[in-house]
C-alpha cells in the first residue's frame, strides 16, 4: 500500500489489540472499524490467561496517520481498556515470504516448568535458520510445562541432523522434544497444530 511521505499518512495497517477478556470485544472492534468503512484484510484473535490479543491487517478507504488510527480502535472501548499497537503495512510481506522453500514441521516439548525453556529451543531453531510460524505454551499444571510450535523448516538442511539434535538439546535440558512432519502430527495426535487453537 503506498504512503504519502509528505503527510505521513497510509490506507493499510497491522493493528494489535490486547486487553481483558469479556464478551464483545470482537463485536467492538468490527463496529469500530465500520465507522470508516474499513476492509479486514486478515484477523486472528486468542486469549492467553483471560488477555485477549487481535493482530488484523485493515485498509480503510481514506488515507490516516498511524496515531489516527491507533487512536481510533483505541476508542472501541471504554477509557483505557485497549492497548492499541498499530504499524504501517508493507506490501512486500505479501511477495516475499520468510522462507519460499520449505516445509511444515510441529515441534512438541514437555517437562518440568522452569525459566528459559522457551528462550533456549528459540535459539536453537534460529541458530539452523528454522522459522517459528505459531507456537503454543501453558502449563498443564503447575509444575509441568508444554510448548507445541509449528516450523518452516528450509529443505536445504538435513532433516535427520535436526531432528537428533532437538533430541539432545531436549535430554540437555531435561525436556522430552519431539519433531514431526506437519501432516503426521494431525494424523497421530488428538491435540492439534498451534494455528488450530485460534
Amino acid at each position: 500500500m503506498e504512503k504519502d511521505v509528505e503527510t505521513g499518512k497510509a490506507r493499510e495497517f497491522v493493528a494489535v489489540v490486547t486487553c481483558r477478556d469479556r464478551v464483545g470485544i470482537v463485536r467492538d472492534i468490527t463496529r469500530r472499524l465500520g465507522e470508516w468503512e474499513a476492509n479486514v484484510e486478515s484477523f486472528s484473535q486468542t486469549v492467553l490467561m483471560n488477555y485477549f490479543t487481535l493482530i488484523f491487517v485493515v485498509t480503510f478507504p481514506q488515507p490516516h496517520t498511524v496515531e489516527e488510527t491507533r487512536r481510533f480502535l483505541a476508542g472501541a472501548g471504554a477509557a483505557g481498556e485497549f492497548e492499541v499497537g498499530v504499524k504501517v503495512y508493507e506490501p512486500a510481506a505479501r511477495r516475499e515470504p520468510v522462507l519460499a522453500d520449505c516445509d511444515r514441521f510441529v515441534l512438541t516439548v514437555s517437562g518440568p516448568d522452569k525459566p528459559g525453556i522457551i528462550g533456549q529451543i528459540a535459539q536453537f531453531l534460529a541458530s539452523r535458520g528454522i522459522n517459528i510460524t505459531d507456537l503454543y505454551a501453558y502449563k498443564p499444571d503447575p509444575a509441568n510445562f508444554l510448548m507445541i510450535s509449528e516450523l518452516a523448516l528450509p529443505r536445504a538442511i538435513s532433516l535427520a541432523q535436526v531432528q537428533l539434535d532437538i533430541e539432545q538439546l531436549g535430554r540437555r535440558i531435561g525436556f522430552s522434544a519431539g519433531l514431526q512432519h506437519e501432516n503426521i502430527f494431525k494424523a497421530t495426535n488428538e491435540v492439534a497444530a498451534p494455528h488450530s487453537f485460534k
